[in-house]
């Protein structure tokens, strides 16, 4: 992950190439093929982290009868725990979207992947539910969410040096505030 937001930073998205990544690595692309799906796949590291814990938080939570701030609860929770316990993923999640504000190839493939994501987020939604079908009240629940974390982690990013561990999570709660002036407004 490391050496593709490396390349990514000093080459751009379009520029690197996954052969290119695999020799900074030294492993066969075939390898590197092995782990990631796409090169994309490889430096968007961090939100699969981020994506196992809240969906692990998540678990049954969002069907049904879940409000908005049950939600917004749980991803401060995740985010106020990465922030805490894992500052590795927190720096790389601080580079993404420090690429992504910059270079816009790569910005199109990350909101390609956070859709699929929500999507994931969705189906364990549903069959925690036992629906087969997505209940639209859940659909909007989850794609507030969504557009809220983006907003702050582009604000987050653009920081000057963000940090601490509740900064993060701290930033989301911030977003959330403003979501809620904007819709009671």
């Amino acid at each position: 992950m490391d050496a593709t937001l490396s390349l990514f930073e000093k080459h751009g998205f379009e520029s690197t190439k996954v052969e290119d990544i695999a020799a900074e690595v030294r492993m066969s692309q075939r390898t590197f093929y092995r782990y990631f799906p796409t090169k994309e796949d490889a430096a968007l590291g961090p939100s699969r982290v981020f994506e196992a814990m809240l969906t692990a938080r998540l678990d049954g939570q969002v069907a049904g009868t879940s409000t908005l701030k049950d939600v917004e609860a749980a991803v401060a929770d995740v985010l106020g725990e990465l922030g805490s316990s894992r500052p590795d993923v927190v720096g790389r999640m601080v580079r993404v979207r420090r690429l992504l504000i910059r270079d816009d190839a790569f910005r199109s493939a990350a909101l390609r992947w956070e859709a699929e994501q929500c999507e994931r987020f969705l189906q364990t939604v549903a069959e925690a539910a036992g629906e087969t079908v997505v209940d639209p009240r859940a659909r909007l629940l989850l794609e507030t969410m969504s557009i809220t974390l983006r907003a702050t982690f582009d604000e987050w990013a653009t920081q000057g040096e963000p940090g601490g561990t509740t900064a993060l999570a701290e930033a989301y709660l911030t977003t959330c505030r403003r979501l809620r002036e904007v819709v009671a407004g």
